[in-house]
């Protein structure tokens, strides 16, 4: 394979990861960069001795390029990524794919359209913790998935939100601990449960002065008949805590740490001597009660490729990306479905009725409704 030749939109943040695996992929090539921010950009190009622009619009007419990265603010994702597909581009995103399905729809679709690649920076599905608790998942050991609590309690204090203004706003930053935390959460739980279907929330600004929730709790319907209840919070010392359970077993963890960062090496796994299944339908007139045998099950040879690798070996080979376009999709539908049955104090079923939610965000940015809590 030819070097990819590849710019990166955005240099701030994780964008300045990019340009550095970039730059030492022998597979890849950077030939330019686009930021707001002359000075720093003109740095890196330097460093890198490549081109740098302060308009991407600029660098998509006038750059040959195979490939672009593109990390910046949430509400640039959606216009962004379609001009670049536009321009004949693969297009590696950060997270969320989009604030709005409808922006993820018509990126899914000018994808599949230009048989283009876009792959969504969901990179804990690589993490090798993450990779052993699918493959347990998925190997049947634990059985069919009906039950499963997820929590993800952590703190941020105003300055974090300060640092980063765009993150305070649902113009900008399409929502507030769903987005920018646990949106790696979400789409984990429907990388291991499958699709989403029905959604019913409560959302609340408890404790910070913007605009968007710092606490979710929901309870989720999967089209495989599983279950699931997150609590999700900003507001909180940090704890984290899943509980994945089957009908020959559950898999368990309680973490004081970011357990997405550093997912446990071990996992304690509790199967069963006989399914919940026959347990709760066996006669006698006795209270059966099962009780799991418990084991720990290390996660350190599980393997992955980064999100970063898969993407190039997809436009390469035609492989599937680690987290497609349709599967980043899926995430922020059902992000938006927890906004909206928060919101509108309903049930919410998917698919998410596109034009409803999009009228939402419309009020919410106008300010017409607000988080409860909120000021």
């Amino acid at each position: 394979m030819n070097e990819l030749r590849m710019a990166v939109i955005g240099i701030k943040g994780v964008g300045r990861g990019h340009v550095e695996a970039i730059a030492t992929d022998q597979r890849a090539e950077l030939v330019a960069l686009a930021d707001l921010d002359q000075s720093a950009m003109e740095v890196m190009a330097a460093e890198h001795s490549t081109r740098a622009y302060t308009d991407y619009r600029r660098l998509l007419e006038r750059e040959e390029i195979d490939a672009v990265v593109i990390a910046t603010p949430h509400h640039l994702h959606g216009p962004m990524c379609l001009e670049a597909l536009a321009a004949g581009a693969h297009v590696y995103l950060e997270k969320p794919i989009a604030n709005r399905v409808s922006d993820a729809d018509r990126i899914v679709a000018s994808a599949h359209e230009k048989g283009l690649v876009v792959a969504v920076g969901h990179q804990y599905r690589a993490f090798p913790g993450n990779v052993k608790l699918k493959e347990i998942v998925d190997s049947g050991l634990i059985g069919d998935l009906n039950r499963i609590l997820w929590q993800w309690l952590e703190a941020r204090p105003e300055t974090y939100y300060d640092r980063d203004i765009w993150r305070c706003t649902w113009e900008h930053a399409g929502g507030g601990v769903l987005m920018n935390q646990t949106s790696h959460d979400l789409d984990l739980l429907c990388w291991l449960a499958g699709d989403p279907v029905e959604v019913s929330a409560m959302i609340r600004n408890w404790g910070h002065r913007h605009q968007v929730e710092d606490t979710a709790v929901a309870s989720i319907g999967f089209a495989s008949g599983a279950l699931a209840n997150v609590q999700l919070s900003t507001c909180s010392h940090t704890l984290n805590y899943r509980q994945i359970a089957g009908d020959k077993g559950m898999i368990l963890f309680q973490d004081e740490t970011n357990a997405n960062v550093h997912v446990p090496q071990v996992f304690r796994v509790g199967t069963y001597d006989t399914s919940m299944r026959d347990t709760i339908g066996g006669g006698g007139g006795t209270v059966s009660r099962a009780r799991p045998a418990w084991r720990d099950i290390d996660c350190s040879d599980a393997l992955s490729p980064t999100l970063f690798d898969s993407f190039v070996s997809a436009i390469a080979d035609g492989s599937a990306p680690i987290t497609d376009a349709a599967s980043a999709r899926r995430t922020i539908e059902l992000i938006n479905a927890i906004v909206l049955s928060g919101i509108r104090r309903k049930t919410v079923s998917l698919p998410v009725d596109r034009d409803e939610y999009d009228e939402l965000m419309d009020e919410l940015i106008r300010g017409d409704v607000k988080v409860e809590g909120s000021g």
